[in-house]
């Protein structure tokens, strides 16, 4: 019996050789196939498969925690912050060196008629912080003062403070019961300062009272005011300006259709109805005409002016002249020039101080 010398199937090199012979071509070996345990490894490490580390996520997306982060610092940037600010305030506030004294309030400039008032009004802060002040409360307070037509205060380091007023102006003396003050454009009372140096000369204004409200002083005093720019601008016939007005002692301003003013310009004031409109016109008439009035009429104790050429004289002073009374002089017109015969007139009566109206 012929002896089989071909390699037993347990041969491991006959069984590489079959697999050489189209073995791959029918089917589908794995890639470790015919590998030991010991050459798998070391051999063919290209024939290894890679393994996946897994990644550990945090429990906040990425963006969320950068996010929060930065909110995390704003927050304590934002703490020091307000840290800082309440210990400068506090500072500030407890600090003695912001303590206004008497000696650190200054007024600026000059207020002769209101600066005791003024600085008594401002003492009241005394020992006060200068930061607690209220600056636009203070400026309210020194502008209630009669004399005090603006004011403005403010600080200065550490704890001064800087006060300045604008005093009111004076146009006319004004008769209020028993005693009279002065008062402005705009209608405003003032009293007359006490031991102060004045050299007021005004007229008196009549028909008004204390009790009366600014906004019924206010347009009284806009017809005084036309009626003093009217006398003061002069009738345009001479360069220089006379001012007329300082021959009126008085101005009754009750009636605002009947402006009356005592005037000097005859042998004695005379009181004059000059009406609510061309004032330096009548006024003129009056000066033109006076002496020949009083040759006629004698004694002149008013003149109403507010009929043109005809002058009604010494008539009664609270009810207006009947359309065609008895007697009725008639007047001349003034001359071209009357402005320039009665500006001697006008500066010598000028010149001669009037008294005034003390308080009682």
């Amino acid at each position: 019996m012929a002896r089989n010398q071909g390699p037993t199937s347990d041969d491991p090199t006959y069984l590489r050789g079959q697999a050489s012979r189209g073995s791959y071509a029918d089917d589908s070996l794995p890639l470790d196939a015919g590998l030991t345990e010991e050459d798998g490894e070391d051999d063919q490490p290209q024939f290894r498969r890679a393994k996946r580390v897994p990644v550990r996520r945090g429990a906040l997306p990425r963006k969320t925690a950068s996010r929060v982060r930065n909110l995390v610092v704003f927050f304590i940037v934002l703490a020091a912050l307000g840290a800082a600010a309440y210990e400068t305030y506090s500072f500030g506030v407890h600090s003695w060196r912001f303590r206004v004294r008497r000696d650190s309030i200054e007024l600026a400039g000059e207020a002769p008629n209101s600066r005791a008032l003024v600085l008594q009004k401002m003492y009241e802060v005394v020992d006060k912080n200068i930061f607690q002040i209220s600056l636009a409360q203070e400026k309210r307070e020194l502008e209630k003062i009669p004399w005090v037509e603006t004011a403005s205060v403010i600080r200065l380091w550490p704890n001064h403070l800087r006060v300045m007023v604008k005093e009111r102006t004076p146009v006319a003396f004004i008769a209020l019961g028993d005693h009279v003050d002065l008062i402005d454009a705009e209608g405003s009372l003032m009293d007359i300062p006490q031991g102060v140096q004045t050299d007021y000369s005004f007229p008196v204004i009549q028909g008004m009272n204390e009790n009366e409200p600014l906004s019924t002083r206010a347009p009284r005093m806009k017809t005084y005011m036309r009626l003093v720019r009217e006398l003061d601008g002069g009738d345009g016939s001479t360069q220089d300006k006379v001012q007329y007005s300082r021959n009126l002692d008085e101005v009754d301003l009750s009636d605002p259709d009947d402006v009356k003013v005592v005037a000097r310009g005859g042998s004695a004031p005379i009181l004059l109805h000059l009406g609510n409109e061309d004032f330096l016109q009548r006024f003129m008439v009056f000066l033109s005409n006076v002496q020949k009035l009083e040759q006629d009429q004698g004694k002149l104790e008013s003149v109403d002016l507010r009929y043109g050429r005809k002058v009604f004289v010494n008539k009664d002073l609270h009810v207006a002249p009947p359309p065609t009374p008895p007697q009725v002089a008639k007047a001349e017109p003034p001359p071209p020039h009357a402005a320039s015969q009665h500006a001697a007139q006008a500066k010598k009566s000028s010149s001669v101080h009037r008294p005034q109206k003390k308080r009682k």
